[in-house]
């Protein structure tokens, strides 16, 4: 099977995998079912296709317009509002992150880049182009962030109802 064809068939076992995920209403559905889906799939078939060339920078642009597209000025008010917890929310992170990511590096576990970028918070489609164009290994970036992504998903539910009055 052909790059392109073996492509076509990722997007569609996605596009299955992410209604049926939405549909039983998983924790992130649409995202996580189509990933699953996917993955099963490679599984089962025991292939491996390369993204077509541009593929990366598409996804990245139609990712950055879709969260961009949920801006709008109110946000700015909002920000005044929550700017204290926002801004130490986003240190403790990062500070956590490179912290691990130390660990990680001294242990000769990982390489830097690849264990700074592994352990960053921060949403895989912007870590995994970010770990290609930075000299990490995107493999492992990928596994990192993907189960990151399924455990939060699937401990959220249960988190959420503990927090509620």
């Amino acid at each position: 099977m052909n790059q392109h064809l073996g492509f076509g068939m990722y997007i569609c076992i996605g596009i299955i995998g992410g209604l049926i995920g939405a549909r039983i209403k998983l924790p992130g559905g649409t995202l996580t079912g189509a990933m699953i889906s996917v993955i099963v799939c490679k599984l089962f078939i025991q292939a491996q296709w390369e993204m077509p060339k541009g593929i990366n920078f598409i996804t990245q642009v139609l990712v950055g317009v879709m969260v961009a597209s949920t801006f709008h000025p109110a946000m700015l008010r909002t920000l005044k509002l929550v700017a204290v917890p926002v801004v130490i929310s986003s240190i403790v992170l990062i500070a956590a992150g490179c912290l691990l990511a130390i660990v990680i590096y001294r242990l000769h576990l990982l390489d830097a880049a690849t264990a700074y970028i592994a352990t960053s918070p921060g949403a895989m489609t912007s870590l995994i182009p970010l770990s290609v164009e930075g000299n990490a290994n995107p493999v492992i970036v990928t596994c990192f962030h993907f189960f990151r992504l399924l455990f939060i998903l699937l401990t959220a539910p249960w988190v959420l109802k503990a927090l509620s009055p």
